[in-house]
């Protein structure tokens, strides 16, 4: 079924206050994932495919973290340079799900 993809982030998320409510506030609804990438990816190895493919299952992707100085934490950054590869995400050569590049 495809629906929200949360894609979440937070490197010391016993700390947090408002990430921590936000994640359990959505973990159990119908229809929205809930993927903690500090939780899958301890040690930063992202999975690639696995990624792209939950990408492509989803309709609605929602990047939650703390902002570090107007940025994101070093885990998001990775998943993005790494997930959202050229030939992938964008490009002349770009295919998702079927999509002609554009």
């Amino acid at each position: 079924m495809p629906g929200v993809l949360v894609l979440f982030a937070h490197p010391a998320l016993e700390k947090s206050r408002v990430n921590r409510r936000l994640a359990a506030a959505v973990a159990d609804l119908p229809g929205v994932t809930l993927h903690d990438l500090y939780e899958a990816y301890p040690d930063f190895d992202v999975d690639v495919k696995r990624e792209q493919d939950l990408l492509v299952a989803h309709d609605v992707l929602v990047v939650q973290h703390p902002f570090y100085w107007y940025s994101t934490p070093a885990l998001v950054k990775q998943w993005e340079d790494l997930v959202l590869e050229h030939g992938w995400a964008y490009g002349t050569a770009a295919r998702r799900s079927g999509a002609s590049a554009g």
